[in-house]
């Protein structure tokens, strides 16, 4: 058994957003992560795409939008999005204020090898 407490959680600089990893391969027994983002106030993490890693988004606080291919999803607390491999998604928050906060569940994880950034 193990807790963790999003309240307690410590969160590392990455670019443009941060990122707390709450639970690892290790805890699940297989290539699946647990993560806490945080995204600041008008800030994105810019588009991109996993080869093999699907992603499940739940957000926690906040209010942003996730575009996914050529849709935009409008987001807030308690929405669940699914990002499948090769879905070339975007998120940004659209609060000039307040932080957009998600979970994100990686299935298939690879690490950041599975981290394709799409031109500009």
């Amino acid at each position: 058994m193990k807790q963790v407490r999003l309240t307690e959680s410590s969160f590392e600089p990455r670019e443009g957003y941060e990122r707390s990893v709450l639970l690892t391969s290790e805890d699940f027994g297989a290539n699946t992560k647990l993560q806490l983002m945080r995204l600041a106030p008008s800030q994105s993490i810019k588009p991109h795409h996993h080869n093999t890693r699907t992603e499940c988004f739940r957000i926690v606080s906040g209010s942003g939008e996730i575009k996914i291919n050529d849709e935009v999803v409008a987001t807030t607390d308690n929405d669940i999005v699914l990002c499948e491999p090769g879905d070339v998604h975007e998120f940004i928050n659209t609060s000039v204020s307040e932080p957009l906060t998600f979970l994100v569940i990686r299935t298939n994880d690879s690490g950041n090898e599975d981290m394709i950034w799409e031109d500009a």
